[in-house]
C-alpha cells in the first residue's frame, strides 16, 4: 500500500470496513460529498496568481481582509459610524469556522457550535448578545441574564463508556475509586484556581486572555506542556488523562503533550459567570451553532459591502492610504482596493504572505474535519445535545434539532474530529488527498460502537475539511511578552484575529476584530467614540 497511504488510512481511522468498501465500490446508498473549505482558492496566494485582466480600482474608508468572526466584528464595530467599508472574503460564504448550512431538515453548524455564557469582561460579546435579544437584562448582582430558550435544553450531554451511555461527561457509576478521587481532586483544584487572583489584582485566568494576571509563577506554566503538568501533579489514571485530552482537543485541536499547561488550565478555570439561572446550563445554543452569531454580525454589513471569492494577494501601505491587490474570482480579474486604512482579519501565516512584517507571532494551526450526517431515527427522550464517545478518534457529535420542539425523527448530527498530531503539515497533506469515501467511512466507523444502526438511518453525509481550523496554543505560545497585543502591523494596517491571543474562542475573535477596527479608524482619522472592547 505504501507508507503515505498506510499513514493516511491510520489517520482516517482505517477506512476498510464494510461501509467504506461499499462506498468506494460505487454502491453509494448514502449521498454526500466534500463541500469545502476551498483549499485551491487559498493556495493561489501560496502558489502564485494566474495571469488575469486588470479589473480596475475602487476606494473605501476601511478595507477588511477576511470574513470570519473577527472580520465581521470589525465591520460591525464600524457600521454605526457610517464608515464606507469593503470586506474581502476568500470563501463563497462568510463566517469562517463559525459558518453554518441550511440544507436538509434543520440548520446545522460547520464548525463552532455553541457559546458558553460570556464573562462580564467580554464586553463586545455581551453587547452583540444584547442587540440580538439573547441578553435580556441584568440581575441584582450585576450579572447578565439570558433568554432561557437559548440556553441548552436538558439533557445536555452524555458519554458512551465501555458499551453503555451515561448522562454527563463523567460516568461516575462506572469508574474506579481512584479515578473518581483524581477527578474530585482536579475539580476542587480548578474551582479554587478559577477564583484566585494574582498580586496585580487580576484573575489568574480570564476571558479575554489579555486581562489575565501577569504573575510570574502562573505565566511560567506556559513553559511546560499540559501532559507534563499532569505528570508533576500525579494525575495518572486512564479516565483522568482522557478527560484532559478531550478538553485540549476540543478547544485547541492539540494533544496534552503539545499544548501549554497555561492554556490547559485556562480551559478549566477562565469562565467565571455563575448565577442561579445558569445552574441548568451555561451554553448558548442554536441549531446552526455559532452561525447564528455570524448571521447577526453579517446583518450589520451595508448592502454590497462584502466581496466573496476574493483572493487577496498583497497589502501595500503608503503615506496616505493602503492598496489591497486581489483576484475577483467571479469577475475573473485582478483588482485594486484603495483604502484609508486596512484591517487584516486573517491568520498569522496568511498575513505574513500579504504584508512584510516581523510583528506577527508564529502559530501552529490544527487540522479538523466536520461531518454532517442527515439521519432519520426513532425519537429518544434521553437524546442529548452533545454525545461523546470515550476513546473514540473523534470528539463525538451534536444534534442540530435538540433545541427544537417537539422532538423529531429527522435531524442532522454534526460530527467533529480534531487531528492533534505534532506533524500538522503531514496531516494536512493526507487530508488534502483523502476522498469522500475515506472521510465519510472514518466518521461512520468512529460512531458505530455506540450506534450500530446508524448506517441504515443515514441518508446523507457531507464533509468539511479545515486544514487550518484554529491556532494551537503550544508550549510557549504566550511569547516573550505575555499579553502584550500588537494590533498595528504597519502604517494604516491593523491586525485582528484569534491568532493574536492564540486561542480560538468567540470572545477573543470578536474582541480582536473590534480592537483592530478601532485602530484602523484612528489611522483613517475617523472618530468612533469609546471602545467597545
Amino acid at each position: 500500500m505504501g507508507a503515505v497511504k498506510s499513514r493516511r488510512a491510520f489517520l482516517l481511522g482505517g477506512a476498510g470496513t464494510a461501509l467504506a468498501t461499499t462506498l468506494s465500490a460505487g454502491k453509494r446508498e448514502i449521498a454526500g460529498g466534500i463541500i469545502g473549505a476551498s483549499m485551491a482558492r487559498g493556495h493561489l496566494l501560496r502558489d502564485g496568481a494566474p495571469a488575469l485582466p486588470d479589473g480596475g480600482e475602487t476606494t473605501c474608508d476601511v478595507a477588511i481582509v477576511g470574513g470570519g468572526v473577527s472580520g465581521l466584528s470589525a465591520a460591525w464595530r464600524l457600521a454605526p459610524s457610517g464608515v464606507n467599508v469593503r470586506l474581502l472574503e476568500l470563501e463563497p460564504v462568510l463566517g469562517g469556522t463559525s459558518r453554518s448550512g441550511d440544507e436538509g431538515v434543520v440548520a446545522h453548524p460547520w464548525g463552532a457550535h455553541y457559546l458558553p455564557v460570556p464573562n462580564p469582561e467580554a464586553r463586545a460579546a455581551l453587547r452583540l448578545l444584547e442587540e440580538m435579544g439573547v441578553l435580556v437584562g441584568w440581575d441584582a448582582g450585576g450579572r447578565p441574564r439570558f433568554d432561557p430558550r437559548v440556553l441548552c435544553h436538558a439533557p445536555d450531554e452524555r458519554i458512551f463508556y465501555r458499551g453503555a451511555w451515561h448522562m454527563g461527561l463523567v460516568p461516575s457509576d462506572a469508574l474506579e475509586t481512584r479515578e473518581i478521587a483524581e477527578l474530585r481532586r482536579f475539580t476542587a483544584f480548578t474551582e479554587a484556581l478559577s477564583r484566585k487572583r494574582g498580586s496585580d489584582g487580576r484573575f489568574l485566568f480570564q476571558i479575554p486572555i489579555a486581562e489575565s494576571s501577569r504573575d510570574a509563577d502562573t505565566v511560567a506554566l506556559d513553559r511546560m506542556s499540559m501532559a507534563s503538568w499532569l505528570d508533576r501533579e500525579g494525575y495518572v489514571t486512564p479516565f483522568m488523562r482522557w478527560y484532559v485530552r478531550y478538553a485540549t482537543l476540543d478547544d485547541f485541536g492539540g494533544e496534552p503533550e503539545d499544548v501549554s499547561a497555561w492554556a490547559g488550565l485556562h480551559y478549566f478555570t477562565a469562565r467565571k459567570l455563575k448565577s442561579p439561572e445558569l445552574e441548568g446550563s451555561r451554553f448558548l445554543v442554536w441549531p446552526e451553532g455559532n452561525g447564528h452569531l455570524v448571521h447577526a454580525l453579517e446583518r450589520s454589513l451595508p448592502e454590497g459591502a462584502a466581496t466573496r471569492g476574493a483572493v487577496v494577494l498583497g497589502v501595500e501601505p503608503a503615506e496616505k492610504d493602503v492598496i489591497v491587490r486581489y483576484i475577483d474570482l467571479e469577475a475573473r480579474g485582478l483588482r485594486r482596493l484603495r483604502a484609508r486604512a486596512v484591517v487584516l482579519a486573517v491568520p498569522a501565516f496568511v498575513a505574513r504572505r500579504l504584508l512584510a512584517t516581523s510583528a506577527l507571532p508564529t502559530r501552529k494551526t490544527s487540522p479538523w474535519i466536520v461531518a454532517n450526517l442527515h439521519v432519520e431515527r426513532d425519537i429518544d427522550p434521553n437524546q442529548t445535545w452533545d454525545s461523546v464517545l470515550f476513546d473514540a478518534r473523534g470528539l463525538g457529535y451534536v444534534d442540530a434539532a435538540h433545541q427544537l420542539t417537539p422532538p423529531r425523527r429527522d435531524t442532522v448530527l454534526t460530527y467533529f474530529r480534531a487531528f492533534g498530531d505534532e506533524d500538522v503539515g503531514r496531516v494536512r497533506a493526507d487530508l488534502a488527498t483523502a476522498n469522500w469515501d475515506e472521510l465519510a467511512g472514518a466518521a461512520m466507523d468512529d460512531l458505530a460502537p455506540a450506534h450500530p444502526d446508524l448506517r441504515e438511518q443515514t441518508k446523507r453525509i457531507d464533509v468539511m475539511i479545515w486544514g487550518h481550523a484554529m491556532p494551537r496554543p503550544c508550549v510557549g505560545f504566550l511569547g516573550d511578552a505575555p499579553f502584550e497585543e500588537t494590533r498595528r502591523l504597519a502604517q494604516r494596517v491593523a491586525w485582528g484575529h484569534v491568532d493574536l491571543p492564540g486561542m480560538a474562542l468567540f470572545e477573543e475573535a470578536q474582541r480582536s476584530g473590534v480592537l483592530a477596527a478601532e485602530s484602523a479608524a484612528k489611522d483613517a482619522g475617523i472618530d468612533l467614540g469609546e471602545t467597545w472592547a
